[in-house]
Parts: structure tokens; C-alpha cells; sequence
């Protein structure tokens, strides 16, 4: 209300500049107008942050609920990560809006079976280097040539990402392949900013965690082959 009410004086006084004919008077209602402007504005991004802070504020204290010792909380509010590392359990949450509860899918660390980082579709980094997602990508994804066509693709400079996300195989057969989001499709990120560069590097750093987790129970696991 208040910030509607600064950006309704800032109108009224703009209004009245252009209606006045000494030009003193018009300069001054101008600055006047100007300057409830620039307080709205500097009101409204306060008040996007207070509100920010409140809904981090408040998914934190849900989170509080579930034992955990390592937390990835995406920007939106809507993935979060979770390791609980005594209980050996890793938690996806997930939700459409802030006003929904989590979708919660927690996995005991012996039934993590794969992680892949997939970017844009394509499988980037894979651990086991068999398995479901190794099957996928060598017979769904193009063979590039070890030679000129490799060289090629290293030439190509990418100046935006528009989807990049962590893929886990679990043991569940209701719901094998979990999925946490870092760049989502519609919302591309230039590779060039600083914001590109800590999400590349959160999604390198969860992938080692994960890797560490499967390598604990590799022993006692049978890696899972793509059906002919």
C-alpha cells in the first residue's frame, strides 16, 4: 500500500509539471516527481527482498523437520537436496509454487545406483561409466568422431546454457530416475556471468557427493543395463 501510494504521488506531480507553464515551477515538480519515483522503486525492491527473505525463511524452518547434514536449496525455493550422512539418506524435494507442499523422495545411500550430469539433454560427466544412463546416451545420443568433429566441437564457444541438472538412478522401480534442476528449460544463462559460474560449480561439487555415496555400497550393487 505504501509503495502504491509514493508511485500515485510520483503520477500526480508528473502530471502537474506538464500542465504548469513557468518553467521554475516545472523543474521543481519534475525533481518532486523523480524523486517519489526512485523512492518507489527503492521501496519495491525492499520489499521484494523482505518478502524473499521470509518464504527462504520459511522453507528453511520446514527443512528443520528432516534430519540432515548437507542442504542444496535452489534460488526458487522449489528443488531442494538434503544428505543426512548419519542416517545415510539423500532427500529430493520438490514443488510446482511456494504455496505447495514438498513432494518429498528419500533414498537410502545403498539404493543410489547412478549420477549424471546432463546439460541441455546431453550427459555430460557419468558415474558408474555403465549402466542406464551410460546405455542411454551411447545408443540415443550421436557418436561424434574422435577426430575433426571432436576438434570442431571444442571451437564452438557457448554463450548461453538453457537447461543443466543432476539425474540419479535409484532402486526404485516406480520411480528410477530422480532429477534435480539447476538451469531449467525456458530460463537460459549466459556462461559468462558470475551466477553461470557457482551453479556449474554447486553441480560439480553434488555430483562428487553423490559419487562418494555410490562408491560406499559399489561392492554390493549390479550396475543396471538398458533393455534391447
Amino acid at each position: 500500500m505504501k509503495i502504491l501510494f509514493i508511485f500515485l504521488l510520483f503520477v500526480v506531480y508528473f502530471a502537474l509539471s506538464l500542465s504548469l507553464e513557468s518553467t521554475n515551477a516545472i523543474g521543481l515538480y519534475l525533481i518532486i516527481s523523480l524523486g517519489f519515483f526512485f523512492w518507489g522503486v527503492i521501496e519495491w525492491r525492499r520489499s521484494i527482498n523482505r518478502r524473499n527473505a521470509e518464504d527462504r525463511a520459511r522453507c528453511e524452518e520446514l527443512l528443520a523437520e528432516i534430519p540432515h547434514t548437507q542442504s542444496l536449496i535452489s534460488d526458487n525455493l522449489l528443488n531442494v537436496m538434503l544428505i543426512d550422512d548419519v542416517n545415510n539418506i539423500l532427500y529430493i524435494l520438490q514443488r510446482d509454487s511456494l504455496v505447495e507442499d514438498f513432494s518429498i523422495e528419500n533414498v537410502p545411500f545403498s539404493q543410489v545406483l547412478e549420477v549424471a550430469i546432463v546439460k541441455e539433454e546431453r550427459v555430460l560427466n557419468l558415474y558408474p561409466k555403465e549402466g542406464l544412463l551410460g546405455s542411454t546416451l551411447v545408443n540415443n545420443e550421436e557418436i561424434i568422431e574422435e577426430d575433426s568433429d571432436e576438434d570442431e566441437e571444442e571451437e564452438e564457444v557457448e554463450e548461453s546454457i538453457e537447461a543443466l541438472c543432476l539425474k540419479i538412478v535409484v532402486d526404485d522401480i516406480t520411480n528410477p530416475i530422480l532429477e534435480y534442476p539447476f538451469i531449467v528449460f525456458g530460463e537460459p544463462l549466459a556462461t559468462d556471468t558470475e551466477k553461470y559460474i557457482e551453479i556449474n560449480s554447486l553441480c560439480d561439487e553434488w555430483y562428487q557427493k553423490i559419487c562418494i555415496i555410490i562408491k560406499r555400497y559399489e561392492h554390493d550393487k549390479v550396475v543396471v543395463r538398458l533393455w534391447q
